[in-house]
């Protein structure tokens, strides 16, 4: 049994060039934090290694975590680019939801965590289940477990009783305002097909936000199915949004226009078929 832990502009800114802020991990790689922002900067995401953005929010008196990675590796990068460009480390962790590659590093962080009501249930859950060989193999049969994740949860942890799963420590319904200092971030549970739990983290002085993975289909089993009833929803909270920069987690950021026009044609998609 995992015991549970409670856890004590790219384009659109024309004035603002992307900096990219560069280390070196222990293995030699190099680690990018990327500036999105005057006050936004984010650690980029990998296919290869199913890192979702980490995204760093600087206030004048608080700084923000979004995500919190899926392993203590990613955490490890994530806190040593941020010490490399001279940051102070941040004090609060914010998760966009509760699968695995945004949350399974949770337990590594020492700072406060917040999270929506839904994922502190679903990450109660979690930490219910087992996680020998064997159990995550009957996760997977009994569909707890995506089949899609269970050979990329197994590369991250070859000893999957090592998964240590923590548990947010503040938890909000609806909405949740953070006032960084002079930086006011929105955390907004939102609707989405991919995750019930869904939440986007909006900086409203900077004109973006952190999607997570809200933009993202349903995965069943192997295959990612898409829920227009669930997408026409989502646009609908978005719209009235004022931001210029979207950040999903797992691609590149673009504007709210090209946003809106990707999430139509994904719409008309469905229609067609």
């Amino acid at each position: 049994m995992v015991k549970a832990i409670p856890h004590k502009p790219y384009a659109v800114f024309p004035s603002v060039l992307v900096h990219r802020q560069q280390c070196t991990n222990r293995n030699g790689g190099n680690l990018m934090l990327q500036q999105l922002t005057p006050r936004v900067y984010q650690l980029d995401f990998s296919q290869e290694q199913d890192r979702p953005v980490l995204g760093y929010i600087r206030g004048d008196r608080f700084s923000l975590m979004v995500d919190a990675g899926n392993s203590p590796e990613h955490v490890q990068a994530y806190l040593a680019a941020v010490e490399e460009s001279g940051f102070c480390q941040p004090d609060f962790v914010a998760l966009t939801h509760s699968h695995w590659d945004h949350c399974f590093g949770l337990a590594s962080l020492p700072m406060p965590s917040i999270a929506c009501v839904q994922t502190r249930q679903s990450l109660e859950m979690v930490s219910r289940l087992q996680w020998t060989p064997d159990a995550l193999a009957e996760n997977v049969r009994k569909g707890i477990v995506p089949q899609l994740c269970a050979p990329r949860i197994q590369l991250h942890f070859p000893d999957p009783e090592s998964i240590r799963v923590a548990l947010p420590t503040m938890v909000f319904s609806e909405s949740m305002t953070l006032d960084l200092g002079n930086c006011t971030c929105e955390l907004r549970h939102v609707t989405s097909a991919h995750a019930r739990d869904t939440v986007i983290v909006w900086v409203k002085e900077e004109q973006m936000v952190f999607l997570g993975d809200a933009v993202y289909q349903e995965l069943v089993g192997d295959v990612w199915v898409e829920r227009p009833e669930k997408l026409r929803k989502l646009i609908q909270e978005l719209e009235p949004l004022d931001f210029q920069l979207a950040q999903p987690a797992h691609q590149k950021a673009m504007t709210k226009t090209d946003l809106l026009a990707w999430f139509r044609r994904r719409l008309e998609r469905t229609v067609q078929s």
